[in-house]
């Protein structure tokens, strides 16, 4: 039997091995954190040095996925040298633009890049928000000299935005505004590297790209492959599939393709950025805004894998869904619920059970329907949800102004379902949606502190709008009605808009 003494010292003795087995594992865990640390100092070390001695690399020099035929000024001399204009051959894709050879002290210029919502269609530049933001500026102070300067382009897509910024530079921008995410599907092009890389091995390069050593490294091992490059070389303008005869024909589901035109979209928006950021140039983000509720998706296609009793056992169901009226609103949602229970990746399905769902009220679920038709639409023609998160995550991490238009529109329409009240098809807004982001625009500069907004600021930029749009007669508007009809056209089947 132990005395109490003996117990005491028996309870010591385990407490110290306690002790010593921790001191143990601790002692072991550092030893291996030290080991860490000594393999890992000198690639920091490394790292270190490169950032302060070596420029950035310039990563919009070096596209992986696209190169062009051949490279056209959009801006050149006119015949007196005094001023820069749009090139005759640009004339096509873009509308007449002129700005000062030299910028005049005080002037402020503006240049704004995208596609044809930039440009102001179904109309011109006359009614963008590109013009409305002018006369923004104009009437805070009407002294001051303001250039916004309209750089959309039409079909045109981020990668083709890139170069056009980097020309730019020259003419001593003083803020960059891009709008862009609608055109990333209408031109042909391959990502084969995307297709070979799986999906996380894609995402972990694009993260490695932020550490000066791995983004030299990989621009190195791209000169090196030199002729062996998997780029597709496209054509100094802009060729839309949708252009050719039954080019909308040429349009099927490929996840590799939509995964590589993501990843595309959110690097050429970085480039940008880090350009603008380069050459010390302030630079404003847009979320697009797209018509989810008025705007039936482009294509539609079955689901991989579905037998042919399931697709005809959907199309049963569809059509028994549509001999319904809308006095059986419910007997609709039932039968089209079924239908996508079997088929989920069918467009045309997914929106008629939005439209049912906004039809009784449902608007939070209408529209995450809507958002599902557009995200599973064959022929994408509206940015899709994870562009819509790369604007915004792009914006974050290089902490730069972000206009959320998306976000606007919704809140200024009813239901909160983007549609006909703001929109005149798939993507342009209206003549009033442009002036809603003309004020978003001109609100970020001035948080920006690139404008201050004085007393009788709205009063004489409500009578500068007015002035202006009395400028304007029928043959503006009959021209912008007649495109719009072309161009919903064009995008439902093969007629080329001008």
């Amino acid at each position: 039997m132990c005395t109490g003494r003996e117990e005491e010292s028996m309870t010591l003795g385990k407490n110290r091995k306690k002790s010593r087995g921790r001191g143990g594992r601790l002692r072991w865990v550092l030893f291996r954190l030290a080991g860490v640390v000594v393999v890992l100092l000198p690639l920091v070390v490394f790292e270190v040095v490169l950032r302060l001695c070596v420029p950035a690399p310039a990563v919009d020099l070096d596209d992986p996925y696209v190169s062009f035929s051949g490279v056209r000024r959009l801006f050149v001399p006119d015949s007196t040298g005094r001023r820069f204009e749009t090139a005759k051959e640009r004339l096509k894709a873009f509308r007449p633009q002129s700005f000062a050879a030299v910028k005049g002290p005080g002037a402020f210029r503006v240049f704004c890049l995208g596609g044809s919502t930039v440009q102001g269609r179904p109309y011109a530049v006359e009614t963008s928000f590109t013009t409305w933001l002018e006369l923004n500026l104009r009437a805070a102070r009407p002294d001051a000299d303001f250039e916004v300067v309209n750089c959309g382009g039409i079909s045109y897509a981020s990668y083709r935005l890139v170069p056009i910024m980097r020309e730019l530079l020259v003419h001593e921008p003083d803020l960059f505004i891009i709008y862009t995410g609608h055109n990333e599907f209408l031109e042909d092009r391959t990502y084969e590297r995307v297709k070979k890389m799986p999906r996380t091995l894609m995402r972990l390069h694009l993260a490695l790209l932020n550490l000066r050593s791995y983004s030299l490294g990989n621009q190195l091992l791209s000169r090196r492959r030199g002729g062996r490059s998997s780029k597709s070389v496209l054509p100094v303008e802009a060729q839309a599939k949708l252009d050719f005869e039954d080019g909308l024909k040429s349009y099927h589901r490929d996840n590799a393709w939509r995964r590589g035109t993501i990843a595309h979209f959110g690097r050429n928006l970085e480039s940008m950025v880090r350009i603008s950021g380069g050459a010390g140039v302030p630079v404003i983000l847009v979320n697009p805004v797209s018509n989810l509720k008025d705007c039936r998706p482009f294509k539609s296609q079955f689901g991989v894998g579905l037998s042919e009793q399931q697709k005809g056992r959907v199309v049963e169901l569809r059509a028994r869904a549509g001999k319904l009226g809308w006095g059986d609103t419910y007997g609709k949602i039932g039968l089209l619920e079924q239908a996508v229970a079997i088929d989920n990746r069918h467009a045309s399905l997914l929106y008629l059970l939005g439209k049912c769902y906004a039809r009784i009220g449902r608007f939070a679920e209408a529209k995450k329907w809507f958002v599902l038709a557009k995200e599973e639409d064959v022929c994408p023609l509206r940015i899709v949800e994870p562009m819509h998160e790369a604007v915004g995550r792009v914006a974050a991490r290089y902490q730069v102004p972000l206009v959320d238009v998306k976000a606007l529109i919704e809140e200024r329409t009813e239901d909160g379902i983007p549609g006909d009240e703001w929109l005149l098809d798939h993507v342009h807004p209206s003549i009033a949606g442009h002036q809603v982001i003309a004020d978003a625009l001109y609100q970020a500069m001035e948080k920006m502190g690139l404008v201050r907004t004085g007393e009788g600021w709205r009063a004489a930029r409500d009578e500068l709008w007015q002035r202006h749009l009395s400028s304007l007669d029928e043959l503006y508007y009959a021209h912008g009605a007649d495109r719009l009809k072309r161009l919903k056209n064009w995008s439902r089947g093969p007629t080329p808009i001008e």
